[in-house]
């Protein structure tokens, strides 16, 4: 596991929208292949789309329920270098960094509509950027406060097949380092309406302190799970960590501090 970095300001432009979901699809160039794409989403999640009469090439506007679908081509890189900075927290791919700064071009994936099922969204979010994988010249999927690799970000996807929640499509889980001891912190919580959660200084190997945050961050999804200031969560009786809701340190606005 590689070198982690904190993160004292995120900018992806989904933060803050809270039941909505937004990704970007780097592209090599200004090119895709809306057809395929449509097929893609037919052949490997049975999602049949039906576009409008007067859609342009470079959009693709569709509706599934009470749920819009949208992706559009972008000619330019994502601006301000968000990208590639955001790209710094992925230490599962040494690549990261490189294929975001080598895009030229984007698809902007976004969930829209009145949908009251934050999970129907984001299954749909996941099942789209996920398909997206498949077009040509696509080097990084930029969600989630990171930059994935397609592969990984496609593989996991396949949980939805087994009845699974596509937890690390969801939700990145970010390590950091402070005074030699391992932090690490969620990030995409906020989208299903739950605060997000750090773990600090803990004094344990970083994959632990990870897959300890990952599976709270899936049983609080799963169950529902209101965490408060004060209580204590635990997987059995004996299993206890304190919960303290205070401002966060490897992101801003407030989280869950759980201890470890």
């Amino acid at each position: 596991m590689g070198l982690f970095k904190k993160k004292k300001e995120q900018t992806d432009t989904a933060q803050g929208n809270k039941n909505r979901f937004v990704g970007f699809v780097l592209l090599s160039d200004a090119n895709w292949d809306k057809q395929k794409l449509i097929k893609d989403l037919q052949t490997q999640w049975d999602i049949c789309v039906v576009e409008g009469s007067k859609q342009q090439d470079d959009t693709l506007v569709f509706q599934v329920g009470k749920m819009i679908a949208t992706v559009g081509l972008m000619s330019v890189p994502v601006p301000g270098n968000e990208a590639e900075e955001n790209a710094r927290s992925n230490y599962l791919w040494s690549g990261a960094v490189e294929a975001a700064h080598n895009h030229r071009a984007h698809l902007i994936v976004a969930i829209m509509g009145t949908e009251p099922d934050v999970f129907e969204q984001g299954i749909l979010f996941v099942k789209l950027l996920s398909s997206c994988c498949s077009q040509k010249g696509v080097l990084g999927i930029y969600s989630s406060g990171t930059v994935f690799e397609p592969r990984f970000y496609e593989g996991c996807a396949q949980m939805m097949k087994k009845n699974g929640l596509p937890i690390l499509n969801w939700i990145w889980f970010g390590l950091w380092q402070r005074e030699g001891s391992i932090c690490c912190y969620t990030y995409g919580m906020s989208a299903f309406g739950k605060d997000e959660m750090e773990v600090l200084d803990a004094d344990a190997k970083p994959s632990d302190v990870r897959d300890f945050l990952l599976n709270l961050a899936d049983y609080v999804l799963e169950n529902d799970i209101v965490l408060n200031d004060g209580e204590t969560i635990g997987f059995s009786a004996e299993d206890r960590h304190a919960i303290t809701r205070s401002k966060g340190i490897a992101l801003p606005g407030m989280t869950l501090k759980i201890e470890y």
